[in-house]
This record gives C-alpha cells, structure tokens and sequence, in this order.
C-alpha cells in the first residue's frame, strides 16, 4: 500500500502530507467505532461532549496540516503558525473531552482565569481555521456574535440585552454542551459524519461510475442524451454527497467533455452539471444529509421530510429536464449512437448491489423507524457486503484507506464551519437576539408575509455564499426560521424554503462556486457559465413560493390538493423553462416569450381565476406555435420539391 485517496504515491508525500493521511484515518477509524459503539462494547464510556471534541479537534487539526495561511504558500513543510494552533487545538479539545463527566457534574456557568485562556486561544484558532477552508466573512460574523454576547447591554434598539462577562460567556460556550460542542455538532459529528463516510465508501468501490454508466445507459440515447445523462448521474451522486462543488469535480469529469463532444457549447455544458448538480441537494433520501438535520432540528421523523421534499425536488427536476431537451431541439442535436453508450443490461448487471444499500436505507428509516444513525450503519454493512459478490468492487485494503482519507477531508468544512457556527448559535440563546431578530424583521416587513419572504430569501442567499449545504442550512435556519415560523409559515415549508434559497449561491454569479469548478473543466467562462446556469436552474428560484402559498407541493393537504399542487407548480416552471429556452416547437418570438412569462407566472399563483387566466395563455400560445410549426413544415417542404424539379 503505498499510497491513499490523493492518488500520490507515501514516499513522495511531505511531512504535512503524511500527517494528514493518518489523522484523517485515525478521526474516520475513530468515527465509526463511536457509530458502531465499540467504545461501549469495550467497557470504555464516551460521553457525548467528549466525543464532539474529540471528532472537531482531529478535523481542525487536519485543516492545519493541509490548507496554509494563504494559497500562494508552500503545503508542504509545517511552519511555527500551523504547528502552535495544533497544539492549541489538543490542548484545549483535550481538556474537555477528559473532563466532560466533571464538566457535566459541576455544571459552572464561570470559566476559571486558565479555562478563559484556553478557551479564547481555542476561539481563534478555530476562526482561523474556517478562514482557511471556507472565507473571511462567516468569520466576521461569528466574531460579532460574539463580542456581542459581551456587550450586548451597550447595543442600541432590540439589541439591547444584558451583558455578559467573558468568564460566563466561556464557561458557557466551551464548558457546557452549547457552543462550540452543541447540538449542531453533535448532528454533524455523528449523522452526517455516518453519512459523509458512506459516500466515501461509494466512490472508492466506484459506485460513482456505476450511476454515470445507468445514466448513460437509461438516457443517453433520447435526443440531447448527453446532457440527460449529466442530470441522472449527477442527481444520483448529488442526493448522498455533502458537497455540490464535490460533485461537480467527480460527475463533470465525465459528463461535461462528453456534453461538448456531442454538440452542446461549453458553458451550457458547465452549466448543465452545475445545475444538476445542485438537483442532488434537494432530491430525497439524503439530499447531502441535510435531511437529517431538518428533522432533528424539528422534532419530525426523517420519513416526513422526504415525502415533504420529494415533489419539490421532482418538479425542479424534470424543469431541467425539459430545457435541456428543448436546447437539443432548438441546435439540432441528437442522441448518442446506442452502439457507443454502455448496455443498460450489462450496467444493471454491473452494479445491481449498489442499489440494495439504498433501498435498505428507506426501508430501515421509513418502515422501521430506525434512528438515522444505526441505519447509517447497516446500510454501510449491507454496501460492503453486497460489495463483496464482485472482484472488482470488492473492499481492500487499499481501497479502505483511500474511503477513510476521503471521509475526513469531506468533512473539512464542515465540522469548523459548524463547531463556530456554535458560538453564533449559543450568543443568539444567552442575550435572546433570535426572538428579538424575529420580532424586528416581522415589524420591518410591516406584517406583509411577501415582504418578509424577499428579506429572509435574500439574507439566505446572501449568508449562503461560499458555504457547504449543511452550512448552508444550519445558519440561515438559526437566524431566519423563527421569522417566518413566527409569521404563520409552516415550519417544514421555512425549514425548505431557507435551504433552497441559501443554495442558490452555488450557481449564482459572483460567488457561484459550482459554475467555477464546472467552467474550469469546460473550459468556459465562469461568470457566463454561473449566468447560464440561473436560466436553467430557474425552477429553483421560483418553486420555495410554492412551498408558502402552495403547500400542496409539500405533500400538506388532501389528495387532490397535492395533486393539483404538484401540476400547477411543475407546469408553471416548464413554462418559465420554455421561456428561458426560447423555443418550444419553433422559435419564440417577444410576443410570445412575454405572452408564455404572464402565462407562467398566473398559473403558478394559487388561485383559480389565474390560473384559469394562465391556461388560457396557453391555448393561444400553442395554437400559434402549431400555426408556425405547419408554416415552416411547409415552406421546407416546398423548397425541397423545388430542388428535385427537373426544370429547378
């Protein structure tokens, strides 16, 4: 075994390099013995405050070893500034994770001077490191929240609330089970960790060509199949990846030079895979784990939030769908040749077994109501089982270490991202900031719930940026969700619409992080890909109103209501899909682009005069473009009879 998940080979790795490699090893080995409850088994108690500062440390410590100070700087040998905050890190996560049942006994509300210390040196290292992995300005804002804490008795308006000292804000924030070791990171460290690791298990016994290869095989043969396949395979792999910018760089090394040989333009094939890409975050069961965080946050069952986000996820999905074929249409493209896609039969026979992990994941979660984190568990048993009935897929060795190596560093902006977001979550509840938020953005908005969804949509977009799904999901719920909740809006239907919207970042220029990654292994443009990428994504921008003013869509109400719900929605986004395209059975013209866009809009509002209004929009406008369709049919037709006249 001479090398791990980076492909290079352990002799010529450096010092930071090799540290890397067996601390991200030795936090996945750690990890899944804590799942497996081996620490139990063996006699040896770990009490859950130890266990969140066990798994933030080992993470911390493995975002020092392989990101520096700055990009330009060498990775590869430790300098003074990455070796002291490690020791930073042991020091402090050690104290606690000993200490926990003393901690949890005493329970002090006071730090002692050295606790103060030890706990502030934490504090910034920890800073420092989502600095490093995810960007300056999520650090700024965890820094407000908490001097905030301190001097919160000198803000002005309904900020105003008591002060507190730092020797209390520290024994609350690193001696208690707030704070740095919360709730949040109890979730990520145990859920989404179980869950990160079963990706990484998945791609290293190349699940990922699997889903690529079914994709090929189930679409790439209808017209624009190319493009088609990019949708499924990235959907597949999005739905159990954290990361949307991870699936982009695995699914798009295949789908997008594929795209561009077979006629699309490069950054509609960015965009394309970007999109797609994002579909993965909203599409059930795992939706990047975030599904589980949602109905932890909540107090529902896992099962209720995928029936919720099912449908949702549907109609985005087959928007995408819709534009990419009518893109097709519109430049003349067709399928790939059956003769070079891969059998769909000999594909099924391939990989069949990747399918039975999955389907014994919805069984366990849904029909036994198991807990998240024992199905997790047995679902990645059954993957290496079932595994084990080909050569090919079989688990070695090699192939173990590479899926623990690839655990660890899918977890590198999450866990800082959340052990700080903790301090924003625990200065929120020590000075009462989140009902006085609410109450304050409820008054702004003058008690108009529309006002109040463009605000909390637009500070979700904005709070998104640069962020991880998870991250995503976490700080706009915690900061927006008791606003809406307390406006009437359903919670599962706030919970949903923030998600939506603080995702839009990844494909919304100017952070659009997914069109970047995409772009650069189209070779586009990054800004032309992210623009691009907002047409066809639209539906993502469009259906979270639904989820306020057309519950249906959440699977809430009566059977027709759901029904009609899901028609109207799905039908109103094709419609602006068809609007964005610019071609359904010819090519739009303004007239009619502005006649489809007032169409569209009135059938996706839920009212019955509208809507009627909307199909009426709807006859006219395939009624012309049946007219024009006939037209163009014609004169073709004529001006090929006039070619084969003899006297032509």
């Amino acid at each position: 075994m001479n090398e791990f998940g980076t492909g290079v080979s352990w002799k010529d790795r450096g010092l930071r390099s090799k540290l890397a490699a067996i601390t991200a090893i030795v936090w996945s080995v750690y990890t899944l013995c804590y799942l497996c409850n081996v620490f139990f088994y063996l006699g040896v108690v770990l009490y859950p405050l130890t266990h969140r500062a066990v798994s933030a440390g080992l993470i911390c410590i493995l975002v020092y070893l392989l990101y520096p100070p700055s990009k330009k700087m060498s990775r590869n040998n430790l300098r003074w500034y990455d070796i002291l905050p490690i020791i930073i890190i042991i020091a402090g996560c050690s104290y606690i994770a000993i200490r926990a049942d003393a901690l949890m006994a005493e329970g002090r509300l006071l730090a002692y001077p050295f606790e103060v210390v030890m706990a502030s040196l934490l504090f910034i290292v920890v800073i420092e490191a989502v600095r490093r992995v995810i960007g300056l300005t999520l650090c700024f804002i965890i820094v407000f929240f908490f001097f905030y804490a301190v001097y919160s008795n000198y803000f002005p308006g309904f900020l105003k609330s008591t002060g507190f000292s730092y020797s209390m804000v520290f024994g609350f924030m690193y001696l208690s089970a707030e704070g740095f070791w919360g709730l949040i990171i109890g979730i990520v460290s145990t859920i989404v960790a179980g869950f990160i690791i079963f990706g990484a298990f998945l791609r290293a016994l190349d699940a990922s060509q699997f889903f690529n290869d079914l994709a090929l095989a189930a679409a790439g043969n209808l017209r624009g199949g190319a493009a088609k396949a990019a949708v499924l395979a990235s959907t597949f792999f999005g739905s159990i990846s954290g990361s949307t910018a991870a699936n982009v760089a695995t699914t798009g090394q295949i789908t997008i030079p594929l795209m561009k040989r077979t006629g699309y333009e490069k950054n509609y094939a960015g965009a394309v895979e970007a999109t797609a890409s994002l579909a993965g975050m909203f599409m059930p069961p795992v939706m990047g784990a975030t599904a589980f965080l949602i109905a932890e946050f909540l107090q529902m069952s896992y099962w209720s939030v995928c029936v919720a986000a099912f449908l949702p996820a549907m109609a985005y999905y087959a928007t995408l769908l819709g534009q990419v074929d009518l893109e097709a249409a519109k430049i003349g493209l067709k399928g790939i040749p059956r003769e070079e896609l891969p059998s769909l039969r000999k594909t099924l026979m391939g990989g069949w077994h990747f399918l039975l992990p999955f389907a014994l994941l919805l069984f366990l979660l849904g029909g036994l109501r198991y807990s998240a984190q024992t199905t997790i568990i047995y679902t990645l048993v059954a993957l290496i089982f079932v595994s084990s009935f080909k050569k090919k897929t079989r688990l070695t060795l090699k192939k173990f270490l590479i899926a623990m190596e690839d655990s660890a560093r899918g977890m590198l902006q999450i866990i800082p991202l959340c052990t700080a977001i903790g301090i924003l979550v625990g200065a929120i509840y020590m000075t009462g900031a989140g009902t006085k938020f609410a109450s304050e953005i409820l008054s702004i908005s003058g008690g108009r719930l529309s006002v109040l969804l463009i605000m909390t949509g637009l500070a979700a977009f904005i709070l998104g940026m640069g962020m991880t799904a998870v991250g995503v999901y976490i700080l706009t719920v915690v900061l927006l969700a008791p606003a809406l909740i307390k406006a009437g809006v359903e919670p599962i239907a706030a919970h949903l619409f923030l998600f939506y919207f603080g995702c839009l970042s990844f494909i919304t220029p100017p952070v659009c992080v997914d069109a970047y990654i995409a772009a650069g292994i189209s070779g586009g443009t990054p800004f032309r890909t992210g623009f691009r990428a907002m047409r066809l994504g639209f539906a993502a921008y469009l259906v979270p109103w639904a989820f306020i003013f057309n519950p249906g869509i959440l699977m809430i109400g009566s059977a027709f209501q759901i029904i009609l719900a899901f028609f109207f929605v799905t039908l109103g986004a094709l419609t602006m899909g068809v609007v964005f395209e610019g071609f359904f059975l010819t090519r739009l013209n303004i007239w009619e682009r502005v006649l489809l866009t007032l169409s569209g809009l009135c059938i996706f509002i839920p009212n019955n005069y509208t809507r009627g209004l909307g199909l009426a929009f709807h006859v006219l406008f395939l009624f012309n473009q049946i007219v024009k369709s006939r037209k163009i049919k014609g004169i073709k037709e004529e001006a090929a009879g006039s070619i084969g006249h003899p006297n032509s």
